[in-house]
């Protein structure tokens, strides 16, 4: 269920991670997620999914255990976790709030996805020394937080 304030406290929340560099299991772009839907809903809907790894080998494993115990097949990805629990828009324009998924190949890539929220125009993803805004692009892939 969506907050009557959720954009008040998405707001303040990207406001609060503008300036904060990435940290595997701290702030990376799961927990960025997981937090901003959380400011968004009553419920923190990817909030185990999170935590528990500091580095990309850890945080690898750890996806892939979770996936395990929640019942995914060893071929399962981060884009079928997020679908089972957003659902999932067939849009290029989504609504502010919604979670995006960019492909990626950065020297860290552990799901080959880069996670973020979909702002006006932007998306903010996790950078290494804080927010990045990237514009959006048709193979990107987005969920709604309603």
């Amino acid at each position: 269920m969506r907050r009557a304030n959720a954009d008040i406290l998405l707001s303040e929340y990207i406001d609060e991670c503008r300036d904060r560099p990435f940290a595997w299991g701290k702030h990376d772009c799961l927990t960025f997620v997981a937090k901003a839907v959380k400011a968004q809903m009553v419920d923190g809907v990817l909030d185990d999914l999170t935590g528990g790894y500091d580095c990309p080998t850890s945080a690898l494993y750890r996806l892939r255990k979770r996936g395990r115990e929640l019942g995914y097949n060893a071929s399962a990805t981060i884009i079928d976790a997020l679908s089972d629990r957003l659902k999932r828009l067939q849009t290029i324009y989504p609504f502010r709030g919604s979670i995006v998924a960019k492909r990626s190949e950065g020297a860290e890539m552990v799901m080959g996805w880069m996670l973020g929220v979909s702002l006006r125009r932007h998306c903010a993803f996790v950078g290494p020394q804080g927010l990045i805004f990237i514009e959006r692009e048709p193979d990107d892939i987005y969920w709604s937080v309603q």
